[in-house]
């Protein structure tokens, strides 16, 4: 429902004022009382408001309202996107000098009227609701409907037309309980997945109070006494260790118990049991589920090193991922209480009248949903389970994913994302950085036919895309956590492994050996910006992980930015020799890779001096920015200082760089964009190794101002002429 002030907004334009700039403008809630006092009444736009209401030093300010509102609303067309309106919030200058909207939602114009629409009913995610709504998006995915979808060993017995929309197939008791069986029936399979993890957890019968682990195969690292083949699908499990102190696990002093007695329910986390729960009520034709910290032996380095390489394989022939999406450890669990009354799905009178004063008593009235454009954000790409980078790879490989949100499910595959509030499908656009811009799909950066520009789906069109999808997971991955920064390669590895079936070249770090390798190497560092100030919270690993010129090379929390893809022939540097040899332990070219790798460039450098930039702010001179120059006698604008410097790691790396009695900063610039800024390399060498070359940051030069520089010009050379003054001439350089 809404509440009195926004429909009389919406339909009767009441407190309306002129602003061209967002189209129509209004006043909304006049104090803080006024808009919890909507909240209460259950009003969805009021709360995605409060939801999304700014904090403030100073709380009094917002009840401190007498001559103007607190709250304004503005909505505006969305260009391209006919019936669509957006309809933005922002807060009184007397609350805050900080002009930002916030509590965006989308107001859609309906086409036709819905007959039935899905109308959740359960105040807990644990009820036969949830699990008919489970079995309809797996019906849906399996089924003939979803061609990117692969079902593979999953078998249809019934040969099931696909239910086009879940009101068809829960409308009416009969229907209800006659497709709801068949839906069950649908999920017995024929077919054993094409591959089975070492060890599964035996689910047993709905009413056992129990689980017993199986072992499954022998591995080369252990001979097992006792082996039970499996039958039927399993399920896995996505979720957050956490914190906790004596985590509930698989462990050599347990393992005989947990393959002869079992583990008893009561003993298990929540998160455990109610998974285990949840996947009795799928099907009978799943009897396991993958669990692991309860299937890898913990400790035992000997068996993670076998099992972690195995993860595309488990995930990949898994039946479905079970995701505890809004747990932040094992003891929050899957089922979440909720006020199902904010899921139902809201209808507003949208008034389209531009001239208050005409002489029409008939205004244009338009029916919309009410559509929020970041729920698929919040309640699942932000959620606390997605910040983990190995359940990246997880929600990737998976077919398809079952994510148990904090108020609802959702649903994830190859061909569609959806939740209890978009059964049908999750709306395609989305809001990012206050704009409202086409989403793009999770599961679409690993399909090769997903969203293809064109009918072709040649070789090289799907190579090319592949590459732009990986610097999509790298940037995304590159922001989650690792409880052993160690694991950093391997637990990425599982997706670097599907997609070489799309480059189909060598993987090396992080990276792909081909024509884009160059380009590759063009990665920076995102800096922070916030309340004014710069910050670098990125980190040098104590421990080798990877060549310097990989991003593994570094953990940036804030998020590494990766370059645009270009084929060498279009850069000022080529690749000579790659060097990069996988560890022999565990056995797999995309995990973890020897100490001593290289490659080596042809380019030409130029030396320079890398300082701190100090600048006035509202709260003083912060010294936080880095700036590098040119060496040797520059003339002009050559002497000038460049301030787009992004060091990969400051806090470890400045004070080295600046030592210039030890070693000498190079630029070697390398790339012109399509916005034609200019690109380069920050490499330094230090005197005790040689002409062994160790990348330290990147630069960029804007366009507009790279013209005005003589030594630009003549680093893009195509002969092998150098400048009079620093003899940048071609040579090959050594860089590890």
């Amino acid at each position: 429902m809404i509440c009195n002030v926004c429909f009389c907004m919406l339909r009767g334009q009441t407190g309306r004022q002129w602003k061209e700039s967002f189209g129509y403008s209004f006043d909304h809630q006049a104090n803080l009382i006024g808009l919890l006092q909507s909240v209460d009444m259950a009003c969805c736009i009021c709360r995605r408001v409060w939801e999304d209401l700014p904090i403030f030093d100073d709380r009094q300010k917002i009840f401190a309202h007498k001559d103007q509102p607190m709250i304004s609303a503005h909505i505006s067309r969305i260009k391209k996107r006919e019936g669509t309106y957006r309809l933005d919030f922002t807060l009184s200058r007397s609350v805050t000098a900080k002009y930002s909207q916030f509590g965006t939602l989308l107001l859609q114009q309906t086409i036709k009227s819905e007959s039935s629409i899905y109308t959740p009913q359960s105040r807990k995610l644990n009820s036969q609701e949830i699990i008919k709504l489970a079995r309809f998006w797996i019906a849906k995915c399996i089924g003939s409907g979803h061609k990117n979808c692969f079902g593979g060993h999953v078998l249809n017995r019934h040969n099931m037309k696909t239910p086009q929309t879940l009101e068809k197939f829960c409308n009416g008791s009969t229907k209800v309980d006659g497709i709801a069986k068949l839906a069950s029936e649908a999920i017995v399979v024929e077919a054993p997945p094409p591959y089975y993890p070492t060890r599964l957890l035996e689910l047993g019968s709905a009413d056992e109070p129990y689980v017993r682990l199986i072992i499954t195969k022998n591995a080369a690292h252990r001979n097992e006494p006792i082996l039970k083949p499996p039958e039927g699908q399993y399920v896995t499990l996505s979720h957050c260790w956490g914190k906790t102190k004596n985590p509930f696990v698989l462990n050599a002093g347990n393992l005989d118990l947990f393959l002869q007695t079992g583990i008893p329910l009561k003993e298990l986390p929540r998160t455990f049991a109610e998974s285990i729960h949840f996947a009795r009520q799928l099907g009978s034709g799943i009897k396991y589920i993958w669990i692991d910290s309860l299937c890898i032996i913990q400790g035992d380095k000997a068996d993670w090193l076998v099992e972690s390489v195995q993860m595309y394989q488990v995930y990949r022939s898994s039946y479905c991922n079970i995701s505890a999406t809004a747990a932040k450890d094992s003891s929050y669990g899957l089922y979440a209480e909720r006020n199902p009354h904010h899921l139902w799905q809201e209808e507003v009178q949208l008034n389209m009248q531009r001239d208050r004063d005409s002489t029409n008593l008939e205004a244009p009235i338009q029916r919309c949903n009410i559509v929020d454009p970041s729920l698929w954000e919040r309640k699942v790409d932000a959620a606390p389970v997605n910040t983990r980078a190995w359940v990246l790879q997880e929600r990737l490989l998976a077919p398809r994913v079952l994510h148990f949100c904090d108020d609802q499910i959702a649903w994830e595959c190859n061909e569609l994302d959806a939740s209890e509030v978009a059964t049908n499908g999750i709306e395609n656009l989305e809001l990012k950085s206050g704009a409202i811009r086409d989403r793009v799909r999770f599961k679409d950066l690993v399909s090769p036919n997903n969203n293809l520009t064109t009918t072709s789906t040649s070789e090289e069109e799907i190579s090319h895309r592949a590459h732009e999808n990986w610097k999509r997971i790298v940037e995304r991955y590159s922001q989650t956590n690792l409880t052993n920064p160690q694991d950093k390669l391997i637990a990425l590895a599982g997706i670097a492994e599907l997609l070489s079936t799309q480059i189909r070249v060598p993987y090396v770090a992080g990276m792909w050996n081909n024509k884009y390798f160059t380009s590759q190497l063009l990665w920076r560092v995102e800096i922070q910006y916030k309340n004014g100030k710069f910050s670098y919270p990125s980190k040098r690993p104590k421990q080798y992980r990877a060549p310097s010129f990989s991003w593994f090379a570094i953990d940036a929390p804030q998020g590494i930015k990766c370059g645009e893809t270009q084929d060498e022939s279009a850069l000022s540097i080529k690749t000579v020799d790659v060097d990069i040899q996988p560890q022999p332990e565990p056995n797999s070219e995309f995990g973890f890779v020897k100490e001593g790798g290289f490659i080596t460039l042809e380019c030409r450098k130029l030396p320079v001096s890398i300082d701190r930039k100090p600048r006035e702010t509202v709260d003083g001179v912060q010294n936080d920015m880095f700036t590098w120059t040119l060496g040797g006698n520059r003339q002009g604008e050559d002497a000038k200082m460049h301030p787009n410097v992004y060091l990969d790691s400051p806090e470890d790396d400045f004070e080295d760089i600046c030592d210039q009695a030890s070693s000498t900063t190079w630029l070697v610039l390398a790339s012109k964009n399509s916005d034609g800024d200019v690109i380069g390399l920050l490499l330094q060498q230090k005197m005790d190794k040689g002409e062994h070359f160790c990348r330290k940051g990147l630069t960029v030069i804007p366009g507009y101002v790279a013209r005005k520089y003589a030594f630009i010009d003549e680093m893009f050379k195509g002969d092998d002429g150098g400048l009079e003054d620093g003899g940048a001439k071609k040579e090959i350089i050594k860089v590890v």
